[in-house]
């Protein structure tokens, strides 16, 4: 270590120790300036804190894995998601290898950045220090919030981008200065190559904007320029749209019409209520009544787009989870108008404040991986997620993390026992991309050929030269197999106790003599959803 020391000239040492002294500056009058109380520091710290410390419990969640796979395949778009996350993820890919707990550090940040942003929108609407920490304690222990930060996914950023959004708007609308639209434009434009469900964010603003007495901003050249920037920001995705026959489109077509319906209202609103946390449905009640009394009449646009969101997303019968990132504004209002109860009113939320985060604590297990599986299940029992059924009482967002390199493992003992003259043209084929993406990250410890899939983008990055004529396949069913091979041979069952139940008790065949070209089955197996 001394020699190391040593090696450090006096110059190098000195830059460093300017450049952290100007960093410690700037955070400090960044601070000073947003004036935001030190209670929603404390807590976004202990958010991020906590996810940092459980991150690397289990292992990695299957769209993580997925988007590691895309950041070995840098590009203006993929099938189902905008590139800017993907491109993130070019940092911890060159920093450290992808390492879990890199990835995770990442998704924890930007959680925390959520938070802070909740507190700050309570003080930018008039309240004390004290609102705002209830503010960010809300947003902190929102249970689909808390999963979105242990994981880093499309989600966590969405989160962020929408409150950031939220965040301009009330400054735009406290100084009526159109010019913010600009700035709104710009982190509306990053919310779109994240993900493209901020479009309806976009379209409840507009619209509940419309039906405010501040309705007068959006006409401004301002507007125009915001939308300018922002559409100028997500037309290289648009552009990789129109090259690869709007794959993007076909994926939503396909998911809406597999993955969306089913819900009631009442079963959707009820979901809404157990996701945000349950005590926090007085919270976000609140805050509806702030936007929509005179007190908070001009910021009502946060009302009318939370109840335009609501319906829209009830009538798609969408998952509930779509309209989270609209919360982080009714908490701050929700806050701000709990600090004009009377005092007396006002001790009891303190009670009300630690029941929120004892609430929080209790389904910090369920949303994060603190627990060892088999004491979640003895303590929560068996439950699922978004109708996926799961092993051993895990929740679809932890289960997920499990049984992915034991299944690559189990591949490539199939893949290895074959002769030699067949592994030189055997291809491994997937049945969804979480298994096309575990094999991407854990095959080339086991010396397996890249793998190949017709979902979603891995459909998009082709059959890698694969003729066809000896295929591993997991998770495709023998009848299916059989339609196109002549020779089917099932080589081995997946075994994972954790793991979702499809993953579990899957079939590794073995396909020999295809019936058709290769370039045929290749296409029938395409599926955007």
């Amino acid at each position: 270590m001394r020699l190391l020391l040593q090696d450090v000239s006096p110059s190098s040492q000195a830059v460093a120790m300017r450049a952290a002294s100007s960093l410690r500056t700037g955070i400090t009058t960044l601070y000073r300036r947003a004036n935001l109380a030190p209670a929603v520091l404390i807590v976004a710290c202990i958010s991020f804190v906590a996810h940092v410390l459980v991150g690397d419990n289990y292992g990695y969640f299957r769209d993580e894995l997925y988007v590691l796979a895309m950041s070995q395949h840098p590009a203006f778009g993929y099938v189902d998601v905008p590139p800017l996350v993907p491109w993130i993820t070019l940092i911890p890919r060159a920093l450290t290898g992808n390492a879990l707990w890199a990835i995770h550090v990442i998704s924890a940040l930007v959680c925390a950045g959520t938070i802070i942003l909740t507190g700050l929108m309570a003080r930018l609407l008039g309240g004390a220090r004290w609102v705002q920490g209830l503010a960010a304690m809300a947003s902190a222990t929102a249970l689909i919030m808390m999963i979105s930060g242990s994981l880093y996914t499309y989600d966590v950023f969405d989160e962020f981008w929408w409150t950031l959004c939220a965040t301009i708007l009330i400054v735009l609308l406290r100084d009526e200065r159109p010019r913010g639209f600009l700035a709104f434009g710009l982190v509306a434009g990053l919310g779109l190559l994240t993900k493209e469900t901020i479009l309806f964010w976009g379209f409840a603003l507009v619209v509940g904007l419309l039906l405010s007495r501040q309705r007068r901003l959006l006409f401004t050249r301002w507007t125009l320029f915001g939308g300018l920037i922002a559409s100028a920001l997500v037309s290289p995705f648009l552009i990789w749209n129109a090259f690869h026959g709007w794959a993007s489109f076909q994926y939503w077509a396909g998911y809406s019409h597999n993955q969306l319906g089913g819900g009631s209202p009442l079963a959707f609103l009820v979901n809404q209520i157990v996701v945000m946390n349950p005590l926090s449905v007085f919270f976000w009640g609140a805050g509806l009544c702030y936007f929509f009394s005179k007190r908070g009449a001009r910021y009502r646009v946060f009302g009318w787009a939370f109840l335009i969101l609501f319906g829209l997303f009830t009538a798609l019968q969408a998952k509930s989870y779509f309209l989270t990132p609209a919360y982080p504004p009714l908490f701050a209002g929700g806050a701000v108008l709990v600090g004009t109860w009377h005092v007396r009113i006002r001790r009891w939320i303190t009670v009300y404040a630690m029941l929120l985060a004892l609430v929080g604590l209790w389904l910090s297990p369920v949303a994060i991986p603190v627990l060892p599986p088999n004491v979640y299940g003895q303590i929560y029992g068996k439950s699922s997620s978004a109708g996926v059924s799961v092993s051993n009482g895990l929740p679809q967002n932890l289960a997920d993390r499990f049984g992915w390199e034991q299944q690559v493992a189990l591949i490539a003992q199939v893949y290895h026992s074959l002769p030699k003259d067949e592994q030189r043209v055997a291809c491994i084929y997937t049945s969804n991309y979480g298994e096309a993406a575990a094999l991407a990250q854990f095959g080339g410890r086991y010396h397996l050929p890249e793998p190949i899939s017709g979902h979603n983008a891995f459909y998009l990055w082709g059959p890698q030269g694969c003729t066809g004529q000896v295929l591993i396949t997991i998770n495709i069913a023998q009848e299916n197999a059989a339609q196109a091979y002549r020779s089917v041979t099932l080589a081995a069952w997946t075994s994972c106790e954790n793991c979702v139940t499809f993953e579990n008790h899957a079939p590794i065949l073995i396909l020999r003599q295809p019936k058709f070209p290769f370039s045929e089955i290749w296409v029938r197996g395409k599926h955007y959803d």
